[in-house]
């Protein structure tokens, strides 16, 4: 093993850990609802926030993975592609939360799936045996 290489990030392992964020969290909700301690109008807003941060992650990460094929050079449609993306985003949250009529604390807590996915790789990684 070569211990001068930097480790490789596997993003599947960070692809599970953004799905269990989600299930997580929409589990939360299902049961502070089913305990009378939320509104249900939490699950539907939790679920499509969910959902927007996964598909965001699964673009982010082909984008960046098209980007840095080629070797040394980083193709120069990656900005481009990066940009539209992003605006995309954020084309698609202001949609939601203007005219999609969920509840706004619901999706903000599913869109939160990505951090929280990020966060358990890294902590995961920090207990690892290359830590």
């Amino acid at each position: 093993m070569d211990l001068d290489a930097p480790a490789r990030l596997s993003l599947r392992s960070l692809t599970n850990r953004i799905f269990l964020s989600a299930g997580l969290i929409l589990g939360g909700i299902g049961v502070a609802v089913a305990a009378g301690a939320a509104n249900v109008s939490l699950l539907p807003a939790a679920l499509c926030g969910a959902v927007i941060a996964c598909g965001n992650f699964f673009l982010m990460r082909k984008i960046l993975e098209k980007a840095f094929s080629g070797g040394g050079t980083v193709n120069k449609g990656f900005v481009v592609q990066y940009a539209l993306k992003f605006l995309g985003l954020i084309g698609v949250v202001y949609l939601v939360v203007r005219y999609g009529g969920f509840d706004l604390l619901g999706f903000l807590l599913g869109l939160s799936s990505l951090f929280l996915g990020a966060l358990l790789e890294a902590l995961a990684r920090s207990f690892g045996p290359n830590a």
